[in-house]
């Protein structure tokens, strides 16, 4: 878990009116400074009031500035004070990022603004609070039955990284549900159906198909849950292993895969054979 954090900037002044204003509006306050004008090495720490630093600011000869990858979100106990750190940020110099409001990709619950600091870092003020006409409810994982088919169908249909075929028509899906008993699951808030996973297998090796989780609901360890759901239904019933396919475009993917150690086979190609309609050769 990180300490504190860093940022060099060359104008150690402008940076720190800066960041008054802005740290200020989230409720941290300097909580030590080394400014002496005119000399090299400045420095300004800020932090919660009486404690240590989280964020410093140091004096260097030239400011990185917009460092690729380089992101810095501070936590916010309200909706209001991610609009007060967005309006104070651009009233000292700052430039928008991205307004204050609801980013529902990150999460429902998910407020937050986004500036780029007078050198060029870009920073984000998020609150993690209940949006209001949601409920406080957690996600349940429960087992995929037939009622669930058209729900999980409209998920998968808002899901690029997965591809519907003849075996995803609802007759299909309920012949593989009945053939593969409670091995395949799906997530549940409230009577919303916000997550899936099909799993079977031929006595030997499980598959696993369709992982899915609705866009809003992710990062939240629902893919995770799922996952160990089929995968402990699997060794209950004597299956040591299970494989999967993610297609070679999904660029995410193959990174939730990897968390959950899964390995990449990359000795062996995948080839498909219809069973019926083959000609001779």
């Amino acid at each position: 878990m990180i300490h504190h954090l860093s940022l060099g900037v060359h104008d150690i002044e402008g940076a720190a009116r800066f960041y008054d204003a802005v740290l200020g509006s989230l409720g941290h306050v300097r909580v030590w400074t080394d400014l002496c004008p005119g000399e090299t090495g400045q420095a300004v720490g800020y932090g919660p009031p009486g404690g240590g630093d989280v964020l410093a600011l140091k004096q260097v000869a030239r400011s990185a500035g917009d460092i690729p990858g380089q992101h810095i979100a501070f936590g916010a106990a309200t909706h209001a004070a991610v609009e007060a750190f967005h309006a104070a940020a651009l009233a000292h110099g700052g430039r928008d990022n991205g307004a204050p409001g609801w980013r529902p990709d990150y999460g429902e619950d998910y407020y937050a603004a986004f500036v780029v600091d007078p050198e060029g870092h870009r920073l984000e003020a998020v609150c993690r609070a209940v949006r209001p006409g949601l409920g406080a409810t957690t996600p349940t994982v429960v087992a995929f039955e037939r009622r669930h088919l058209p729900a999980a169908l409209a998920l998968w249909r808002t899901i690029p990284g997965i591809g519907l075929s003849e075996a995803d028509e609802p007759a299909a899906l309920a012949a593989f549900l009945r053939r593969n008993p409670g091995l395949s699951f799906v997530a549940q808030d409230g009577g919303e159906l916000v997550g899936t996973i099909l799993c079977g297998h031929d006595g030997r090796r499980g598959l696993i198909h369709h992982l899915a989780v609705a866009p809003g609901r992710r990062r939240r360890g629902l893919g995770r849950a799922l996952l160990d759901a089929a995968l402990a239904a699997l060794q209950a019933q004597g299956i040591g292993k299970c494989h999967l396919m993610v297609f070679a475009d999904n660029t995410e993917g193959p990174a939730f895969w990897r968390r959950q150690q899964a390995v990449e086979r990359v000795e062996l190609a995948l080839l498909s054979i219809a069973t019926g309609g083959r000609q001779g050769g």
